[in-house]
Formats: C-alpha cells, structure tokens, sequence
C-alpha cells in the first residue's frame, strides 16, 4: 500500500495505491466551518447535484450511464464531525484492468466532475422538479426522528446541554426551515460551495496514479485557493451541576441518554487509551461494566452502550428501560464510572479490551473505505495509522485508563419517559 499527495494549487489528490480490492473509491471533500442555518442548504445541495446535471438532466439519464460504466456509482454526503462541515461527493468503480474499454477511466473519473461543475441550472435557479424531489425527500428524513425513540432521545439530550453547541445543530434542520428555501437559494449555496470551502481528494484502488491525478487536473475547474484553518473540535462547557431533563412521548419504553463532558485528553489519551476505557466501561457489548451492572445484574434496561464523541469532547450513555427504573439506573451509571475512577476493573478485561479492538482495526484493514477513512483521519487530525494503533493500543496500562476516567464530569442527564402499557 502506496500513499502519496500531489499538490494541485487550489486543492490536494491523496491517493492510496493498493491491488488488494477490485473497486476503486475516490471521495471529493469540501471542507467548511459549520454555520447552523446552511446545515440543510448543504445537505439538499448533495443531493441535488447526484440526482442530474445539464448534461444528464433526469435521474433515468444517470443511471443508463451508470450502468454503461459497469454500475459505477455517485453519490453525495453531508457529515458534521465536530466544528466542521464535509460537503462529500463519492464515487465507487471497478478498477479498469478488469475493464477492456480503454476510455473507461477517462470516463469515470469525469463523472463527479460533471455532475458538480455543471448542475442542472436554468437563470440562476436548479431545475424546479428535482427541486421538490429532494425536497419531500428530506421532509422523510427530519419527521422520521420522531419515530426513532433514539434518534430523537439523542437529539433532545444535545439540545438541553447546549442548542447553541454545534453537536446540537441537526443536518437535515427543521421543516421550518426546509419551507424556506427554493431553487434560487440553492444555486447561492451552490457558489459559496466552493468560495468558501477547502478541498481535497483521496482515492484508493489498484490505478497509475499519476495518470488519475492528470485526469483529475483536466477536468476539475477549482481555482479558488483556501487557507482558513478549521478546528474540528467543540468544547462543549462544562457544567458545575448538571442539568437533569425529562419528557413524555408516545413510545411504550423510556429512553434515556446521559452526556459527559471529556476534558483535557492528551494525543494518546484522546487517540487510544480513551477507546480502551470506553470499550471496558460501556461499549464492550456483553463484557462491558454498564451491561453486566445494569442490564445483567439488575434487569433494569432493555438496552445499553456508550457512545465516544471524540470530536464533540463527549461520553454518551444510551438506555432504554422502564419508567420505574429510572433513578435506580442513573445511580448506577455513576456507581460504573467511580468505580472505573478506583480502578475496579481486572488486568483481563484490559487484555480483552486491547485484543477487540485490535481485531476491529484487523476488520476495518479489509475494507477499502475503512482504510481511506484512516489516511483522512491521518491527515486532517494526526490520527495514528492502523499498524500503529495497534502497538499503542498494546501498551495502554491500568494507570492510563484510570487517568483518563477522572477526566470526564456529568453534563446533562435526559429522559424520554414512555407513556406505558
């Protein structure tokens, strides 16, 4: 495996050379600061510019040439991580040795930059029908919350701690705020894009890079020159006395998620041995501390994990259980915590820790976006490499995890109590 980086003036290739897949994966980032009200602006944007273009002006267009590309595919994605908004256009497609057309490269590596540098726009406005498409698309996705008790637990829980922290701001924002666009706000969006954003590239597949990185050249027109520095991290505050909330809903069971606020972590802390604690205390599945305390022991949820919100400085808690269970659990939870604080836990379950974890990386190393995904990490955050997190996580020690427990202090405690049987 080969990684590289040409500098292309206005934007970077990162390209990752590996014979091990028989698809390629290229992913074309334009990275921003969040601003809460462009959340759903971008988010409809994506799709708009993977649903046609002028060249391919109805969906049907786009996938008869897909399929003349032998099932090419792309797509477009919005993904808040921390402070910063990733507008990310995805392209999935057979390596070309396969391939006996000799354009067929040259083809698909045209693709997204079609679709993104000429969209289907009439006088400044996208095209009034595609429009409402994603439209009551994304009318499905923000009533859905709703109907996921968990999604809208969560959601409520990052209200209450803070609706003016970027870990609350929804992607998708309200219907409310869904009626109020139209094509011609769109197409504003669509130029602050790139006024706005900086942008890279990374592709991993068994390809002459060097002959990809000229394909890219030739056909992406981006002249704009970005030199903002983006901070993708929140620092939630703190709280001397945590806040504790609660709602009724239509759900049979109550939900509830506990926020902890994450502070002061050091590289390897924030990097490794916090994924260590984590997977010992909550996120262990049926060995972690919280199951075996609460749900095993004491049969008082249906459901529970922690959650590592690494870039939000965060510990999330998520149960579902019973009304009456409520404050048992929650001093249980606690009870958990101060325990991992004493150190509490046995040399075993850092050793069974350590080798999980080590075994997902082995997972994830089998996976050519999991391994795209690391190079980005990599580089925009100095995250160790795979083989590397393996021998840093082999060295965590008791005193690591110990040290760490005693950074994290309750935030808010929220509860979406169930209207029962």
């Amino acid at each position: 495996m080969t990684y590289k980086t040409y500098e292309c003036n206005s934007f970077k290739v990162h390209t990752i050379k590996t014979d091990r897949f028989k698809t390629s994966h290229m992913e074309i980032m334009f990275r921003k600061k969040i601003v809460k009200e462009d959340l759903i602006k971008y988010s409809f944007l994506v799709d708009l510019l993977t649903e046609s273009s002028k060249k391919y002006p109805k969906r049907k267009d786009l996938v008869v040439k897909f399929e003349e590309l032998y099932k090419t595919s792309v797509y477009g994605t919005t993904v808040k991580t921390g402070d910063t908004l990733t507008i990310n256009f995805v392209t999935d497609f057979i390596n070309p040795n396969f391939i006996l057309d000799n354009d067929y490269l040259k083809e698909v590596l045209c693709m997204p930059f079609e679709l993104i540098q000429e969209p289907n726009v009439v006088n400044d406005e996208f095209d009034l029908k595609q429009f409402n498409i994603i439209k009551e698309r994304i009318r499905r996705e923000i009533t859905s919350i709703s109907d996921n008790p968990f999604k809208q637990c969560v959601r409520n829980a990052f209200l209450v701690m803070d609706e003016e922290s970027p870990t609350s701001y929804p992607l998708y924002g309200t219907i409310e705020e869904l009626e109020k666009l139209n094509p011609s706000i769109l197409y504003d969006t669509y130029k602050k894009l790139f006024k706005d954003s900086i942008c890279d590239i990374f592709i991993i597949g068994n390809l002459d890079m060097d002959e990809v990185v000229n394909y890219i050249k030739k056909y992406f027109k981006y002249r704009y020159i970005n030199n903002k520095k983006l901070d993708l991290y929140v620092n939630n505050k703190e709280r001397k006395k945590a806040i504790i909330k609660s709602d009724v809903s239509n759900n049979i069971q109550a939900n509830m998620v506990m926020l902890y606020n994450v502070s002061n972590l050091d590289e390897y802390e924030k990097n490794v041995v916090f994924h260590v604690f984590n997977y010992i205390f909550g996120n262990g599945g049926l060995t972690s501390k919280l199951y075996k305390e609460i749900r095993e022991e004491h049969s008082l949820c249906y459901t529970i994990s922690s959650l590592y919100l690494k870039y939000d400085n965060l510990l999330l808690i998520y149960l579902g259980l019973d009304n009456n269970h409520i404050e048992k659990a929650i001093a249980l939870v606690k009870k958990c915590l101060k325990e991992m604080v004493l150190g509490n836990f046995s040399d075993e379950q850092i050793e069974d820790a350590k080798m999980n974890l080590c075994i997902s990386l082995d997972l994830s190393n089998d996976n050519n976006v999991s391994i795209l995904n690391n190079y980005v990490f990599n580089y925009l955050d100095n995250l160790p490499l795979i083989d590397e997190r393996k021998e840093l996580y082999n060295k965590v020690t008791k005193e690591d995890i110990i040290k760490v427990a005693k950074k994290i202090s309750l935030n808010t405690t929220y509860v979406l109590k169930g209207k029962g049987e």
